[in-house]
């Protein structure tokens, strides 16, 4: 293996998307290209598996120049990943001609129905193969021609993948903070094929009919969160795949609004307790339906279950800052831990770490929340401003600015702690120029 030095620096030029030093660590590096397929990045990644699906065919033409494998897959326990199981376009064009050798479920992703019908004739079993996280071909389809062949071979609409026991209609959902990488029509597709669906994937498909008579035999299907009960994490694998397709702790309501299916969230929401429909209205930032709520319901605030009394903290997870405002304002308190992340957090921790500059000031503007400025976790016992330091180089929210939160944070009496390692270039200097000991 290379030096720890020169090891770092590869894994960072990477990571950065920075073609040109990527290219001189290489050059200058023996060690360093001997380890160019180890398995360094996320899910057990080589470097080629990482930048793979970033569309950057810059990355990619320099670690093929200096002997990346278009073949190595991840190592990952679930089951690793192929280059071609993430690129698109002229990097996948690139893979190809390098002399990538696409799987089925590379050519479902790839929507190349010539080589899906090819394989399939060869060898109909490879329906059933497993690739990257132990999904089916089906989970990687892009299109209903690609559909109909697999279902036509005998693929199961509902094969659950290994690493998030997950349905390809509930991956189809997408990425809850990309919602253009969404396959929704598909998953619709699959559904009418046969596909099962629980009451988040009608609710976040508009299957308006399937989700009133769910809840009509089982209204408890509202009490229901994402990353909770059956869809939390469970060993050896992770959460189910919702956790990032609708995001954690949302409830079916919070689902439909999400994807805008607002006849289906009206259908459900005639089955919903008061309390049910106050957190969805505070997620909403729909703050007259809320106060009208908690008006008409006298403590429904202080009488939440141990669930809704964690839905403020939840939305500073995500940042919801017209949320978290109407919350504070409505007396949730900001001190609960959130039911997501291994951390147990406060709101100001999540917030903080998302680099929600607008959810810290609100936090910070209210005494329940400025009392926490100092409080530590009680797993990793960070603070919210270590916290911050840590979403700076980890955190890679769209509009997230670390740096100012770590300026109010600092401007609010937050005090330096020893821990404060591995902040962002940035945010390493916002706290030398306050003085603070960020060592």
């Amino acid at each position: 293996m290379p030096s720890r030095p020169s090891l770092d620096e590869f894994k960072s030029a990477v990571r950065d998307g920075d073609a040109r030093t990527l290219r001189e660590l290489l050059m200058r590096h023996e060690e360093v290209r001997a380890a160019i397929n180890e398995p360094m990045f996320s899910f057990d990644s080589p470097a080629l598996v990482a930048v793979a699906g970033r569309g950057d065919v810059r990355l990619v033409d320099v670690l093929l120049e200096f002997g990346a494998d278009p073949n190595r897959r991840s190592s990952w326990w679930a089951g690793g990943f192929h280059p071609l199981h993430s690129a698109e376009g002229v990097v996948a064009e690139r893979l190809l001609a390098a002399g990538a050798i696409p799987d089925l479920c590379a050519a479902a992703h790839l929507d190349r129905i010539d080589l899906v019908e090819r394989m399939l004739a060869d060898d109909p079993s490879l329906v059933h193969a497993r690739g990257g996280d132990g999904q089916t071909a089906l989970h990687f389809a892009r299109s209903r021609a690609v559909v109909d062949a697999l279902l036509a071979a005998g693929a199961d609409p509902d094969a659950r993948d290994v690493d998030h026991r997950s349905t390809p209609a509930q991956w189809m959902l997408g990425d809850a903070e990309d919602p253009a990488r969404s396959r929704l029509d598909l998953a619709r597709y699959l559904v009418d094929c046969g596909a099962s669906a629980d009451i988040f994937l009608c609710a976040a498909l508009g299957l308006t009919d399937r989700a009133r008579t769910m809840i009509q035999a089982d209204p408890s299907l509202l009490n229901q969160r994402t990353a909770q009960g059956e869809y939390a994490e469970q060993a050896p694998s992770s959460y189910h795949i919702y956790m990032w397709t609708i995001g954690a702790n949302l409830s079916p309501l919070q689902t439909a609004a999400q994807f805008r299916q607002q006849e289906t969230l009206d259908a459900m929401a005639q089955f919903a307790s008061p309390a049910q429909q106050l957190i969805v209205a505070c997620s909403q930032g729909r703050a007259d339906q809320a106060r009208e709520i908690v008006r008409a319901h006298p403590g429904i605030v202080a009488g939440l279950g141990p669930t809704d009394r964690r839905a403020l903290t939840d939305e500073a997870w995500r940042a919801n800052a017209p949320a978290v405002e109407l919350m504070l304002e409505l007396g949730f308190d900001p001190a609960v831990p959130s039911s997501s992340g291994p951390g147990g957090g406060n709101a100001l921790h999540c917030a903080a770490w998302e680099g929600s500059a607008e959810c810290v000031r609100a936090l910070l503007q209210h005494p329940a929340g400025l009392a926490l400025l100092e409080i530590r976790d009680p797993n990793y016992g960070g603070t919210p401003l270590s916290w911050c330091c840590h979403g700076s180089t980890n955190c890679h929210r769209p509009g997230a600015d670390h740096d100012a939160v770590a300026q109010l944070l600092l401007a609010a009496g937050a005090r330096g702690a020893r821990e404060l390692n591995g902040c962002s270039g940035p945010m390493q200097a916002v706290l030398e120029a306050a003085g603070k000991d960020s060592g």
